[in-house]
């Protein structure tokens, strides 16, 4: 298969793997022992916090004319990729299609939502599609799962499915998935895409760490991204979605392992992929909800939905191992998108695990501030500090097992 993750030795560490793992671990634990001695208060001001733009730049960003721009450009480019995977060569090498899609548009949601915040709504063609049909039922109240859903379903198709890489099965899948969300958007309204489009709701989880944001007031607003984290507090029931993302690259670097290479040589590589996937999700799912059920004793009596209570903080994690995970796979086949070969020497084998390895910590300690911030709020007085052990100790985990897996341990 072409399109392969991890490409360019990704298990060539430029340092010993013993040594990259007390370094992460030795990171996250450094971090979360300062904040606990330096940070004594909830400094985090979420939706109320921000320094306002320009008002004539938000009278740009905001504009009508801005706002069909965008849809309309998206509107174009969904067009030529579905013209290219429906009738271009079903082979990946030849055909750009299978390179915009798994790396243009779903690795590049994340610098885009980072950088940009969350402006695939306005760019979300499936969206504008049904922007002309009010929709007359309310959204059903499903939580995150639709979203969950779809997503799922990319990341079988991605992960698991043996001819994932065939321009026409992409396009199957992509013409599926928008015939069932226009149809869903048409009936429920646009506000629909909020929680029943996976990639309207993976861009806008990342889009939380961005520096641009929109305050309480409606302004938009630079800010402190942990800030941006905070304001997604209000959204109940996205612990699973963050950790089906978070079980899922777990499951992408294990299958890029020997040992599974020997494990699915004599057996159904669907079947097991499945399989696969399933428990790598189930396990990360399992880690988070035992750490919380060692929390829930030192939660404040006010706090409802224990599990949604740490989930904003989960979400560096999930940005930094879909950086460890999918840079070089970027760099490489993200050539393909442009027509021609791909260049190998465009960066080095020690450049690719440096970069897995700083996105992985930087995740981690970024979430335990934002964890710890959220702590001092949620746990009782004389636990703010063992009350978040639990926590700790799952994100050390989750960090040892990011750095080997991306080694090729």
């Amino acid at each position: 298969m072409i399109l392969a993750h991890g490409l360019g030795g990704r298990s060539d560490l430029p340092v010993p793997l013993w040594l990259a793992l007390y370094a992460g671990a030795a990171a996250v634990l450094v971090s979360f022992f300062a904040l606990t001695a330096l940070w004594k208060r909830p400094k985090l001001r979420g939706a109320e916090a921000g320094r306002a733009w320009p008002t004539a730049l938000e009278r740009i960003a905001d504009a009508r004319v801005t706002r069909i721009a965008l849809r309309l450009l998206g509107l174009a480019l969904f067009a030529v990729f579905l013209v290219f995977a429906w009738t271009g060569e079903d082979d990946s090498a030849r055909n750009p299609a299978g390179a915009w899609f798994y790396v243009w548009f779903w690795v590049g949601l994340v610098p885009l939502s980072v950088l940009c915040g969350p402006v695939w709504r306005l760019v979300n063609p499936l969206r504008t599609l049904t922007a002309i049909c009010p929709g007359r039922l309310p959204p059903p109240r499903w939580g995150f799962f639709p979203a969950i859903a779809g997503l799922v379903a990319f990341l079988w198709l991605e992960l698991v499915y043996p001819h994932s890489d065939s321009p026409r099965a992409i396009a199957v899948f992509v013409t599926a998935y928008a015939v069932v969300h226009v149809v869903a958007g048409a009936v429920f309204g646009p506000r629909w895409f909020d929680r029943g489009d996976g990639f309207e709701a993976y861009s806008v989880l990342i889009a939380a760490l961005s520096p641009w944001g929109r305050r309480a007031d409606g302004r938009l607003v630079l800010r402190n991204p942990l800030d941006g984290l905070r304001t997604l507090e209000r959204e109940r029931g996205l612990t699973p979605f963050v950790l089906v993302v978070l079980g899922s690259t777990a499951f992408d670097g294990l299958t890029r392992l020997p040992v599974w290479g020997e494990a699915t040589r004599d057996g159904n590589p669907v079947l097991l992929g499945t399989a696969g996937l399933a428990v790598a999700i189930g396990l990360t799912a399992l880690a988070y909800a035992g750490a919380i059920r060692l929390t829930r004793p030192y939660l404040r009596r006010s706090v409802t939905g224990p599990y949604d209570a740490f989930a904003p903080s989960l979400v560096p994690i999930m940005v930094g191992y879909t950086v460890a995970h999918y840079f070089s796979f970027a760099v490489f086949e993200g050539q393909r998108g442009f027509g021609g070969g791909v260049d190998y020497m465009v960066v080095s084998p020690a450049a690719i695990a440096l970069t897995q390895l700083a996105g992985i910590v930087a995740g981690h300690v970024l979430a335990v501030t934002s964890t710890h911030d959220r702590a001092l709020g949620v746990l009782r007085s004389g636990y703010a500090k063992v009350g978040q052990y639990p926590m700790l100790a799952v994100m050390v985990c989750y960090t040892a097992v990011g750095i080997a897996l991306v080694s090729g341990a």
